[in-house]
């Protein structure tokens, strides 16, 4: 993997995590954590800073996708 995924790759990975946990109750650390590993994204790509320089690129884009699942009730 040579880019972040798109939202919508995230999307779909985070839903697969929570498909795929037996909690329905998991931190946004562990979430981010999980979705990096079920996508294999390198640990280069994890760490590239944002725009703003406010964290990662990551961070911000699974921050994005969380959102509009939980705007579209696919995620509580």
């Amino acid at each position: 993997m040579n880019k972040l995924p798109s939202k919508a790759e995230l999307m779909d990975a985070i839903i697969k995590v929570f498909t795929n946990c037996d909690s329905n109750v998991l931190s946004t650390k562990d979430i981010n954590d999980k979705v990096a590993s079920y996508l294999q994204i390198p640990e280069d790509l994890l760490s590239i800073e944002d725009a703003n320089c406010a964290g990662t690129e990551y961070s911000y884009r699974m921050r994005w996708a969380r959102t509009e699942l939980k705007a579209k009730n696919r995620l509580i």
